[in-house]
């Protein structure tokens, strides 16, 4: 960044942050300046003790606001490029007022989660709060809505609603295509959905895990084969082997370090001995699903940075300073930068840098080396300041979103039965197994008895009864099958956040427990449940089963009671709940359970329970 006076001359001066140290992530350096913002717009940045550079920072009107920033850094706010903020449990806005807390100013949202319960009437709740929320809440239109045919989900969104939504300017581009054998294959209407949000100028988000070769080419180029990067970013790698292939094939890679699955270590650790300076033009952090009380407790993008300063400091040799400024740099530069195409569609400032021209979103430190956030700026605008937000939570009425249950009847203990082959006295199952940390499943085969001609769960060997309900239309779809990995002894657990269609889920030892807490979940009209020899505790989502209306503390605390009466129960992985919502996305390799059946999901299809 070229610091100097450009732009200030003759502009309104709002907003003048005085004495700080500005960290310019393009050079990747620190430089005493005073930043200028006129509007929602970076007017001049003004290094101090430049001959012939002048201050017209110290020319302030009685209505500008001042900032003193002395001994502390500014810097540009953080970039969160793809995140689904109903996995966080928590409404937009409750998100929004945590999130700007810990320097987040922009996030890309794709929210299919609710979409797949409540189709466009959801996204227009995406859209409303956006309005409302303290920082930039960019809405991708959702690809995927079925995710697939292998699921029944609460609504569709259809190529007319996508045609309707990208029309929006609050709408960046086409949320992650998930259905990459319909791009690859070229079969339905994935791949005019592409064509859609790429004619109108805006972005399109990939989502191809261990895709590779000639079909990672024609995915990347929504099967044209043109050298045309149409679908530009990916956060589904887990090996670097993978997302080195995916950057040198032209897309930028998402290192996601969410909640469920961590990726950050590994693969930074392999694109600093593997990549090359160019390959890290590329390069940019996500969170994609994160825990509220990780959220709460260590922060959202800033834990990021904090963690691959640490990589950087260890793997690279870099001090700590520049580790964090190299990492400030892909949370925060990176993801604007490949946003671009989305922000000259709409003629808008992109934001990223602290630079003229750019839009206002900074951020005040009190600490670089820790990165703590004193003072958060958006559009110009101070939205966080020493501890305190200028405004509170606005009031929204969720009442249209909270009859999310229709199940049809109560369940009974027949409902979770798995009938045996007829005279066998024990089979091998297809199992899923839970990966700590990881949305990918693994796929495992197992010797069950045969008692009374049905299976049944077996805690010895930590198998247990893993059953799925289709929850929006009452048409008694279900499956059943199990589960190893969670180290549940007794009792059972259910939650109505099962992605992406988000259908009833429950796991257990016994076919009457089970019942007995489905039965409650569904009373309750959606969220989460444990059931312990204390009885059934219950966690209320009342906003379409998978968000809650309560503030973020009380509801960080609600939900650890209930992990701790999961644990009581003998289960040994750190995030029960979170474990369990990924169990039935049948997009994420290896093994999954829909209300449909078993899913092979390497190979795209159903297979049967019982192996041999």
């Amino acid at each position: 960044m070229a610091l100097c006076l450009t732009g200030a001359v003759g502009r309104r001066m709002d907003l003048v942050i005085q004495n700080g140290l500005v960290v310019d992530v393009d050079a990747e350096r620190v430089v005493p300046a005073d930043v200028v913002v006129s509007g929602d717009t970076v007017a001049a940045v003004v290094e101090r003790g430049v001959a012939g550079a002048g201050s017209d920072a110290g020319r302030v009107g009685p209505q500008t606001q001042v900032i003193d920033a002395t001994g502390c850094y500014v810097c540009p706010g953080l970039f969160d490029p793809h995140l689904h903020i109903e996995s966080t449990m928590l409404s937009p806005l409750e998100f929004a007022w945590t999130a700007v807390r810990h320097g987040t100013t922009t996030v890309v949202v794709d929210p299919h989660e609710i979409a797949n319960v409540c189709g466009r009437k959801g996204v227009q709740l995406f859209l409303d709060q956006a309005d409302l929320a303290p920082i930039d809440i960019l809405v991708a239109a959702p690809s995927c809505v079925p995710a697939t045919n292998m699921e029944d989900a609460g609504a569709a969104i259809t190529l007319e609603d996508i045609r309707e939504l990208i029309a929006d300017r609050r709408v960046c581009g086409l949320g992650e295509m998930m259905n990459f054998p319909g791009i690859v294959h070229g079969f339905g209407d994935a791949r005019a959905k592409v064509d859609l949000a790429w004619d109108a100028g805006k972005n399109v988000d990939g989502h191809c895990p261990m895709v590779s070769g000639a079909d990672l080419r024609t995915y990347i180029t929504n099967g044209r084969n043109d050298g045309v990067i149409r679908i530009s970013s990916d956060h589904e790698s887990t090996r670097g082997e993978e997302a080195l292939e995916k950057i040198r094939d032209g897309m930028t890679v998402a290192v996601r370090e969410g909640s469920a699955s961590r990726d950050l270590e590994r693969l930074l650790t392999y694109l600093l001995q593997n990549g090359t300076p160019a390959d890290f033009e590329h390069v940019m952090f996500c969170s994609d699903d994160i825990d509220p009380a990780e959220l709460l407790e260590d922060g959202h993008l800033d834990r990021i940075i904090r963690r691959a300063a640490r990589i950087l400091v260890e793997t690279a040799g870099l001090s700590r300073e520049q580790a964090v400024i190299r990492a400030l740099r892909l949370a925060s530069r990176n993801a604007a930068r490949h946003y671009g195409r989305y922000y000259a569609s709409v003629n808008a400032p992109a934001p990223g840098v602290v630079a003229p021209g750019k839009r206002a979103n900074l951020l005040v430190l009190d600490s670089l080396l820790e990165f703590r956030v004193r003072t958060t700026i958006v559009g110009g605008r101070v939205v966080f300041d020493h501890n305190e937000l200028p405004d509170t939570v606005p009031a929204f009425d969720y009442t249209p979103f909270t009859r999310s249950m229709n199940i049809g009847r109560a369940l009974t203990p027949a409902d979770f039965a798995i009938p045996a082959p007829q005279g066998r006295t024990e089979v091998d199952v297809r199992c899923i197994r839970a990966i700590e940390f990881s949305v990918l499943t693994g796929a495992e085969t197992l010797r069950v008895q045969v008692r009374d001609g049905q299976l049944h769960a077996d805690p010895a060997q930590d198998l247990a009864k893993l059953a799925v309900f289709e929850r929006h239309h009452a048409t008694g779809k279900r499956a059943a099958g199990f589960v190893r990995g969670l180290g549940l002894r007794r009792g059972a657990l259910a939650c109505t956040v099962a992605h992406d269609s988000h259908n009833l889920i429950v796991v257990g030892v016994d076919d009457s427990e089970m019942a007995d807490l489905a039965n409650a979940v569904i009373r309750m009209g959606g969220g989460m449940a444990v059931l312990s020899s204390h009885g059934i505790e219950l966690l209320p989502l009342p906003i379409a089963g998978l968000m809650s209306d309560r503030p973020i503390a009380e509801f960080v605390t609600a939900l650890e009671r209930l992990d701790q009466a999961v644990h009581k129960l003998g289960c040994s992985h750190p995030s029960p709940f979170m474990a369990l919502s990924f169990l039935a996305l049948p997009v994420i390799p290896e093994l999954k359970m829909t209300n449909r059946g078993l899913v092979d999901v390497n190979r795209f299809q159903f297979v049967d329970l019982v192996a041999g």
